[in-house]
């Protein structure tokens, strides 16, 4: 008996030693699987970002040469514009093509780094001095200061420069005209061996969340606050400092800027003398070709004329490549294109203009696609507007967040022209049958605060400016310009509007809902045509009956003597 229970005591032990084993070795495989999808998630998200950044160049290279390849009339002065603009994105692409390769290189390149000894100040100096005409253009006042005239150091030239055109670049990239960036090098004070450079700016500035990630390889930050870039410069920057000896840091605060801080070593080895460095023109730009363009190429204007009859179209992009591309799709005799480079400044144009319709980026400075969008919609006097997304991001969370917003249609790029034509066209043709029904309704109906649609987003508008001319209807004196105070837009604004959701300016539309009233007064009760018209507001009888002949066809004592059934078959 005794004999039995070990041996079962043994076989137990035995079991739960190899059930242990089964164990934990399941529990390595699945680590090892769980790692090897994080690693296939993060392969997969790189390639992801990388195919996101290759859609702007593509959508302008693709789309432009499409453009001269089809169009018959193409004046010389577009054509070099075009050309332009492929050329610009064509140097962009090689630029992310050589970043990516520069990441995958540095690795192997460690053991074959060309190190050099020299005055570190004028190399500093001599890259910034080379970005002073970039910052110049966009008023940004660049400058450079060192503690020291004189540091012999040991450095890379080729990666310093890389790791100075990065931190420039971003620095002017990011910051508005009139603002300072400055460039400062030192020697450390806690510590001799160490020499500091300093790049400040006054920019945007980085959320205090996204500091650990801003040197992630495509890490976003500000969502969609900043505008699109490559999201590989600065992997690359840390990088390259880090394999230089030394190391950066950063701090920034929104609104107030940012101050990258890299620290490197003086001497990298006591052992190794290494070759000097000669002031030459070894360090050049390589910041991406900018994507600006001549403003005079004749493609865009600012305003829009009172007596213009062509549909007008707000194009909001911040790259002005992709804005000529879009341009060129639409011809000039039925498009009137207004263009801006950010949501801030569409948000007041599109107040002022009231466009037909939007065509917006996401990713854009001041203010991005989607609070653009959400702003438009929120708005009574522009949420009858059409709004178009067209965007390199091309997620399926990302078109269902542009939807769910108000945006009518979600394009990513690169995208068909034809494609985007029709959309155009089909939510311009919806609108103009819109107002159609508007039309209508105004004309036919009994009671105008009734509107054909009550979950259309122009039905509290036309409501509330119907009950206003309502209220007013027995004052003579009732003016556009007091229906637009009561609105608080300004005529202007009323005018545009009106004109959108019904194809009457705001004094039309007040006459025909006085009409709308002496028909109903007409019909249903037995007053005298003097006080038919008293009731709405006029007083001059003889002007009474002429605009009510112009507008509904008939006289007022005309209209009163026709049967209901007359009535309803001559306003049908």
């Amino acid at each position: 008996m005794n004999i039995e229970n070990t041996t079962f005591i043994i076989l137990i032990v035995l079991l739960t030693i190899i059930v242990s084993f089964l164990i934990i070795a399941y529990i390595d495989k699945l680590k090892t699987i769980k790692s090897l999808k994080q690693l296939e998630q993060i392969r997969s998200d790189i390639f992801a970002k990388i195919t996101h950044e290759f859609r702007t160049p593509l959508t302008t290279i693709l789309g432009l040469s499409r453009q001269m390849r089809d169009m018959k009339d193409i004046s010389p002065n577009n054509a070099g514009a075009f050309l332009s603009a492929i050329e610009r994105q064509s140097k962009n692409l090689s630029f992310l093509i050589n970043q990516l390769l520069d990441i995958t290189n540095l690795q192997s390149e460690i053991n074959t780094i060309e190190w050099k000894t020299g005055n570190i100040v004028n190399f500093v100096n001599m890259v910034t001095e080379s970005f002073t005409i970039l910052a110049s253009g966009k008023d940004i006042d660049l400058q450079f200061f060192s503690k020291e005239k004189e540091v012999e150091t040991d450095f890379v030239p080729d990666y310093l420069n890389k790791i100075l055109n990065n931190l420039i670049g971003n620095a002017i990239k990011y910051s508005e005209g009139g603002t300072h960036i400055y460039v400062m090098t030192e020697i450390s004070e806690k510590d001799k061996k160490k020499f500091i450079i300093k790049v400040i700016d006054n920019g945007i500035g980085v959320n205090k969340d996204d500091l650990p990630h801003l040197f992630d390889l495509f890490y976003q930050t500000n969502k969609h606050k900043v505008k699109e870039g490559n999201g590989i410069g600065l992997t690359i920057t840390k990088q390259l400092v880090e394999v230089s000896g030394g190391k950066i840091d950063v701090i920034s605060e929104p609104g107030k800027g940012t101050t990258f801080t890299i620290t490197l070593p003086i001497q990298i080895s006591e052992k190794i003398l290494y070759s000097h460095w000669k002031q030459d023109a070894s360090a050049k730009i390589i910041y991406p070709p900018s994507e600006t363009t001549d403003s005079k190429i004749g493609f865009f204007i600012e305003k829009r004329a009172d007596d213009d009859s062509r549909y007008t179209i707000l194009l909001v992009e911040d790259n002005k490549d992709i804005a000529i591309y879009i341009r060129s799709i639409f011809p000039n005799n039925k498009y009137n294109i207004i263009y801006c480079s950010n949501g801030e400044e569409a948000y007041k144009l599109a107040e002022s203009l009231i466009p037909d319709i939007i065509i917006t980026d996401i990713i854009m400075p001041k203010k991005d696609g989607i609070e653009l969008i959400k702003k438009i919609k929120a708005s009574t006097l522009l949420n009858h507007i059409p709004v178009i997304i067209i965007s390199a991001k091309n997620r399926n969370e990302d078109i269902l967040e542009g939807l769910n917003i108000g945006a009518d249609t979600y394009l990513s790029k690169p995208f068909q022209p034809e494609e985007l034509q029709i959309r155009v066209r089909n939510l311009l043709a919806s609108r103009d049958l819109l107002i159609e029904k508007y039309k209508r309704t105004i004309l036919k109906e009994d009671n105008n605060t009734e509107i054909i649609d009550e979950n259309n987003a122009n039905t509290e508008f036309l409501r509330l400016a119907t009950d206003l001319i309502y209220r007013e209807m027995k004052n003579p004196d009732f003016t556009p310009t007091m229906l637009s105070e009561e609105l608080a837009i300004s005529v202007s604004q009323l005018n545009k509007k009106l004109n959108a959701i019904t194809g009457y300016p705001s004094s039309t539309y007040i006459l025909h809902v006085k009409l709308s009233y002496a028909k109903k007064i007409l019909s249903n009760e037995n007053k005298t045509i003097g006080e038919v018209a008293a009731e709405c507001g006029i007083y001059d009888v003889n002007y009474f009956s002429r605009v009510f002949k112009k507008h509904i066809g008939f006289t007022p004592t005309q209209y009163k003597r026709l049967p209901a059934a007359n009535r309803k078959k001559q306003l049908s």
